[in-house]
């Protein structure tokens, strides 16, 4: 009997108190209402025929393997009983823009589908998302409510997804995790390739930048692995979550999963410009600013390891607006 199976507060009439005594009068779960032979839960006959034909309706939704039925009944901290039975055939997804402003424009979207990690890129293939949304049965992000979801459906002009969604962030937050997608998983104790690790939403803007402005095949190769990376780290959060709440799930091996992002997208060697500041962002220590004497380099214009250092305290966003500002001064416009 699954996590979904004993959930009774969709139904109606059925609230906290009356949901535990209708488990204290035997019923463990829907098809335990469908089958009680008199009113429970101190409802009237009346009463106790909705109920009844609501947990009926949840079995046959089940039986037809629908997620969006109770993605669309269950409230969102319930949602990770949804997770939890479509675990193994869900679809976890993350994507990169150009920043953070109203203008930006999507630059990536990868998905782990069907096993498989599958990537999107703008003035490419992007619009092939929009495809593989009608395949998927359960769509998984973290914090995609609030940021991944409304860039997509305006990036594609649609107003609602296709497939229903589930977002991991308030979940964590129901089971304790606080905080951004790379501090729940440090503090899980995943870790990404050494490649990665350090890397952020900052340091995606300027691979996209590397990439669209100078073809640096090496900049695309290391943004493609960083958001791949996002959505293995989404699948293994999940498995994590839902065995945290009380559901047994299937848990794929770390390795397997790193493997498939490696045969997929084979590490190039991070772009110059790039410095390799993993344990410095890994553990969020401050680093003093790097002074620069006369004119700068090329090669060390985007070091981001200064960076960090002259913008020690600022927002996302903020560190963003410098590093574009740089790549602006850099390219003479």
């Amino acid at each position: 009997m699954s996590a979904l199976e004993q959930y009774f507060g969709h139904l109606p009439h059925v609230g906290a108190a009356r949901e535990k005594r209708l488990r204290e009068e035997g019923c463990a779960c829907w098809t335990d209402v469908a089958n009680a032979q008199h009113p429970l839960g101190g409802l009237d006959c009346f009463a106790w025929d909705e109920v009844c034909r609501a947990a009926e309706q949840s079995a046959r939704a089940l039986a037809r393997d629908d997620a969006a039925f109770f993605v669309s009944r269950l409230p969102p901290l319930e949602h990770w009983r949804v997770l939890a039975q479509w675990v193994d055939r869900a679809s976890f997804f993350d994507i990169e823009t150009s920043g953070l402003e109203a203008d930006s424009i999507v630059t990536l979207v990868c998905c782990f589908h069907g096993g498989r990690p599958l990537r999107f890129l703008a003035d490419e293939n992007l619009d092939d998302f929009l495809d593989l949304l009608e395949q998927v049965r359960l769509l998984v992000s973290f914090n995609g409510a609030s940021f991944d979801v409304p860039r997509v459906l305006a990036r594609f002009h649609i107003p609602d997804l296709p497939c229903p969604h589930v977002d991991l962030r308030w979940l964590c937050h129901r089971a304790g995790w606080r905080g951004g997608l790379k501090k729940i998983e440090r503090a899980l104790g995943l870790r990404r390739p050494a490649d990665l690790e350090g890397l952020g939403g900052a340091e995606a803007v300027w691979l996209w930048q590397a990439w669209s402005e100078r073809r640096d095949e090496k900049a695309r190769r290391t943004l493609e692995r960083y958001c791949s990376a996002d959505t293995v780290m989404l699948r293994l959060l999940a498995g994590r979550l839902c065995e945290r709440l009380g559901a047994a799930v299937p848990m794929p091996k770390e390795s397997d999963l790193w493997a498939l992002i490696h045969d997929a997208l084979p590490d190039l060697g991070r772009p110059e410009g790039i410095a390799p500041i993993a344990r410095r962002l890994a553990d969020d220590i401050p680093a003093p600013p790097k002074p620069v004497p006369g004119p700068v380099a090329a090669a060390d214009l985007f070091s981001i390891a200064e960076m960090v250092g002259a913008t020690n305290g600022l927002s996302r966003a903020e560190k963003q607006a410098r590093l574009r500002e740089r790549w602006r001064r850099h390219c003479g416009g």
